[in-house]
């Protein structure tokens, strides 16, 4: 369920950040005859570092949730036990 929850988030943002990328850096590699694996690995991906560190940042928090709220809705006795017991005020 984590993994479920933090791989939508990622994508979105990494292509979010790919998409926001200077078109005039590109353009500039594209008049020097550059390939697309070279604009990859020289522009795009070194000017989206912080969008990737910002998209790890966020998936922390995401998978923590999604981890508990898989256990609710799964599991016979972890967190669901305890929750079945605090409710019933034993």
């Amino acid at each position: 369920m984590a993994m479920a929850i933090s791989l939508v988030v990622t994508i979105l943002e990494i292509l979010n950040g790919f998409n926001k990328t200077d078109k005039d850096f590109i353009k500039m590699a594209k008049t020097f005859n550059s390939s697309k694996l070279q604009i990859l690995t020289k522009i795009i991906i070194p000017s989206n570092i912080s969008t990737f560190i910002n998209s790890l940042k966020v998936n922390i928090g995401l998978s923590l949730v999604g981890v508990i709220s898989g256990e609710f809705l799964v599991s016979k006795a972890g967190l669901r036990l305890f929750n079945c017991i605090w409710w019933s005020g034993i």
